[in-house]
């Protein structure tokens, strides 16, 4: 049995004493530290050696510290998720609590468990924390770095609502999911060997292509190019790099022909892998975005949220591709539900992209171009909002910004071709299609 294992298979009480042997502690002063009697601490170090197959306290510690070297280059992202021993006494801060460890479960990514806070632990990644306020009318909720309990986020939830209890439980979920991948972000900047690399690799490839860089990009893609993994992770992290290729497709970063056939590849990798498995459909729906196959891409998407609500960007692209479909209330309802789940604040200015291109079937043009223009206040290099802005000036007749935009679209945009926007129109309707192509057509001449 593996050090790791034997570790595993000691008590919580036995893990205290250990925690405190590691410390140096005789046995008198763990009896009193831990307030039982000197025989039981006699009976939990027989058992400790037993369990550890070694014959003292010395060899017991230094078992204990091999184990604990071997963790930190593990594969796994463990998270403990622990509350205060009264959490019982207050139903909704537990029913929250519950609800927290169900959700994360669902990302199929972490090795979970659950635990006091007071608890000794020698191995987590993450602590998540949730305790009560007296009256149990308030949550406490922490995210904490490994086993140094670092707070990495925290707020205080009012339970007023009483029926929002799991509405809350999906809204922190998924607040401390993204708050995790950022704080990985910046670890790998600061550690460029942090472990498990998988992890720290594709949370900085999720951040940094929010900021549309392409120094970033090339950085990102290399970073996940040179993963090696196996088992679950692995189609989480070949998603992640068809995400990466996808981004640089849609901003004309890379050879388009060459990209899709590289995502095709890796979806049928993934497939390969786990066919079932959400990071498979989603690359599957991204390589079918990009054939065009737009109906057969909403397939996938919604069946990804079948198995797992909380994956907003499946949600906000769905939005997209029902806008395209001419899908207008199914996309409008896709928007209230982001609204609902996603917490104030976290939403990307380019992902508001989706709701110009509604502004714009609905004639609503200059609602569209305000929305579009807050979006290039922040990333003016993004191809889809600036055309927008030009669409809408197209259709209002101001024909002389329509030329300072285009001006502007190719500063940021020298390559951008016909077939660039063909392939991210393929497969809209024949009328929506038309109306796209007449208002953006000059951008050519």
């Amino acid at each position: 049995m593996s050090e790791r294992c034997k570790v595993q298979g000691l008590t919580n009480r036995q893990l205290e004493v250990l925690d405190l042997l590691r410390k140096g502690l005789t046995n008198a002063e763990i009896c009193r530290a831990l307030n039982i009697s000197e025989n039981t601490v006699k009976i939990h170090l027989a058992n400790i050696y037993k369990t550890l197959e070694v014959s003292n306290r010395t060899e017991a510690v230094a078992a204990v510290a091999e184990t604990a070297k071997n963790w930190v280059n593990s594969d796994e992202v463990r998270i403990r998720v622990i509350h205060d021993s009264d959490i019982k006494d207050h139903p909704l801060v537990y029913e929250l609590f519950h609800g927290i460890v169900e959700n994360f479960q669902e990302y199929r990514l972490f090795l979970i468990n659950t635990g006091l806070s007071d608890e000794i632990v020698q191995d987590s990644t993450y602590q998540i924390k949730i305790s009560a306020s007296q009256d149990g009318n308030q949550a406490f909720i922490s995210l904490l770095q490994g086993n140094n309990k670092a707070i990495i986020w925290s707020q205080n939830l009012k339970l007023d609502d009483t029926s929002a209890i799991d509405l809350y439980a999906d809204q922190y979920s998924i607040v401390l999911f993204r708050n995790m991948i950022i704080s990985a972000a910046k670890v790998l900047e600061q550690n460029s060997k942090a472990s498990p690399a998988w992890w720290y690799a594709t949370s900085y490839s999720i951040i940094k292509s929010e900021n549309r860089s392409r120094d970033c990009f090339e950085k990102c893609m290399s970073m996940l190019q040179s993963l090696t993994v196996e088992g679950d992770i692995r189609n989480y992290v070949l998603c992640s790099q068809a995400s990466i290729y996808y981004l640089g497709i849609s901003e004309n970063w890379v050879n388009g022909e060459e990209y899709v056939k590289k995502i095709g590849e890796l979806a049928c990798d993934t497939m390969r892998n786990n066919p079932s498995s959400a990071y498979s459909m989603f690359t599957m729906a991204l390589y079918n975005i990009l054939l065009g196959k737009k109906n057969e891409a909403i397939v996938y998407f919604e069946g990804i949220l079948l198995s797992n609500p909380l994956n907003v960007m499946c949600r906000r692209l769905l939005v997209q591709l029902y806008m395209l479909m001419g899908r207008e209330e199914d996309a409008l309802k896709q928007l209230d539900e982001i609204a609902r789940l996603v917490p104030n604040g976290m939403d990307q200015p380019f992902q508001f992209v989706a709701k110009a291109m509604i502004y714009f079937l609905q004639g609503n043009y200059d609602f569209c171009e305000k929305v579009s223009r807050q979006v290039l206040m922040f990333h003016p290099e993004i191809p889809f909002a600036r055309l927008f802005v030009i669409a809408c000036n197209n259709k209002n007749g101001n024909l002389d910004e329509v030329k300072k935009q285009v001006k502007i679209f190719y500063e940021y945009h020298p390559n951008f071709t016909r077939n660039d926007l063909e392939r991210f129109i393929g497969g809209v309707s024949p009328n929506l299609k038309q109306i796209l192509l007449e208002s953006i057509q000059n951008i050519f001449d």
